[in-house]
């Protein structure tokens, strides 16, 4: 039977490459006039029902792992973690193991919790089953609300609602500072590069914009979450910033160094502000940190409109 056992087993190793991580970037911590940043976990004793080996195959996933519990608990984190932790928790991932999401690491790792993604395959849960792990399925944010959701979610799957507790008042106080201290004037802004596609209402992008004090064009499109703007409705809509996603780890900032049409440029200048496009994918506690850095920004553009 242990023969038949390892045949059956070692047969799924070819859909390995079904348990690959999704990527997904972090948001970057801005400098805030709050106290109290969000710090990585220290070491502390370990319930007895708390999971002790905790393998995370995302991104996302990683972030808040390490945000919550010491390293002795952490089996492994996804191989995509390293520059989103160097941005945000800068040595959280020191000596921790990485994998690869293939079925051979959860053999080999033998993880009593699984942190995976909601389109993670059924084939984790079958090899989670031989090793013994629990699998926790971690859904994507489009809004504060999924933060709080997702971050209580980990913080319960670890054993650390109270570590949960304590990211989401440090986010909670400063989406409060922000609502109270309110700009003057709500600038109009659309995150465009020109591929036409935009985030609209629905979108963790736009939830962060409404948080800095700023209205986002996009919001008002009939489209769900992702519309159209082509360059002529950018142009009659006349919003006095353009966001523009970028690649890169680092936090937001005006620039005008990329390559874009000769009208942007032109009514555009200085009043372009580059985030990085992987801090507005993972719903993380730093999202507020996000909203706090776009309202620093926005003190920075020219005074006046676009016009």
């Amino acid at each position: 039977m242990k023969t038949k056992a390892c045949r059956r087993l070692l047969a799924c190793l070819p859909l390995a490459c079904l348990l690959a991580p999704a990527f997904a970037g972090p948001v970057p911590q801005a400098a805030s006039p709050l106290p109290g940043p969000v710090l990585p976990a220290t070491a502390a004793p370990a319930a007895a029902r708390k999971p002790v080996r905790i393998m995370s195959l995302m991104l996302c996933n990683d972030l808040l792992l390490l945000m919550m519990v010491p390293k002795e608990r952490i089996a492994s984190i996804s191989y995509l973690a390293h520059d989103a932790v160097e941005a945000l928790l800068p040595g959280a991932d020191r000596d921790v193991a990485v994998n690869h999401g293939t079925a051979e690491e959860i053999l080999l790792q033998q993880p009593d919790l699984i942190l995976a993604g909601t389109y993670s395959s059924p084939m984790a849960r079958k090899l989670a089953k031989a090793v013994g792990a629990r699998v926790v399925e971690i859904g994507s944010a489009n809004s504060f609300a999924d933060i709080r959701r997702i971050v209580r979610q980990v913080g319960q799957a670890v054993g650390e609602p109270g570590r949960a507790h304590a990211l989401l008042a440090q986010m909670d106080g400063k989406l409060a500072w922000l609502a109270s201290h309110q700009p003057a004037r709500r600038l109009r802004v659309v995150v465009w590069n020109g591929s036409q596609s935009v985030p609209g209402k629905g979108t963790l992008t736009n939830a962060i914009i409404e948080a800095s004090g700023a209205d986002n064009i996009a919001a008002r499109l009939p489209d769900t979450r992702y519309g159209s703007f082509d360059l002529e409705e950018l142009l009659a809509a006349w919003p006095d910033a353009i966001l523009q996603g970028d690649t890169r780890w680092s936090g937001p900032s005006l620039q005008d160094a990329h390559a874009m049409p000769p009208l942007i440029e032109r009514y555009w200048h200085g009043r372009r502000i580059a985030y990085p496009d992987a801090a507005y994918a993972c719903g993380l506690p730093q999202s507020a940190d996000a909203a706090i850095a776009l309202r620093k920004l926005y003190r920075d553009l020219p005074a006046g409109s676009a016009r």
